[in-house]
């Protein structure tokens, strides 16, 4: 029996690191994290892993959305980008994603997004501003906006790991 929790264990914790290495992409992995806790919960009976603890790990997925958007909204924002660059940046982050995924699956997503971010806040400032200098710094603050947000929801669905392994171990 003992061997048969230690290979559950080891299987979600893949699973789980997985979902952690998905946020890079765009994918809801704090989501994933979220659910396969509460799988190791049912499958425990609620006794490792309880109620309270999933209202938590519901908080902290809650946390790790709300961080992505601020991050990478006002990351860009501070940098000097305009309101339609954020904006743009974040349209484009996404767009990037979807249209590098086909020709390069994994790393096309992720240069997708992050190119996307660029090209969206550099692009509308230059129509708008007519300025390369600031349509450049926006791009570049919204590259880093980017950057932010994955590093703050990476770290948002690590603590949900922590949490999680630590009720179960």
């Amino acid at each position: 029996m003992v061997a048969l929790k230690i290979v559950g264990l080891i299987f979600l914790g893949i699973f789980m690191l997985g979902a952690l290495a998905s946020v890079v992409i765009g994918l809801p992995g704090t989501w994933i994290i979220l659910v396969l806790a509460f799988i190791a919960s049912a499958i425990t009976g609620f006794e490792k892993i309880g109620w309270m603890i999933l209202l938590i790990l519901l908080g902290l997925a809650v946390l790790g959305e709300l961080l992505e958007f601020l991050v990478g909204y006002f990351g860009t924002r501070r940098m000097g980008a305009s309101r339609k660059a954020s904006w743009s940046a974040l349209g484009f982050g996404i767009l990037g994603a979807i249209l590098l995924s086909g020709p390069l699956p994994v790393l096309g997503t992720v240069l997708g997004a992050f190119l996307g971010a660029f090209l969206g806040a550099f692009l509308v400032e230059l129509v708008f501003e007519r300025a390369w200098k600031k349509a450049y710094q926006s791009g570049i603050s919204a590259l880093l906006g980017r950057l932010g947000s994955v590093i703050s929801k990476i770290a948002v669905g690590s603590a949900m790991i922590v949490l999680s392994f630590s009720q179960l171990i």
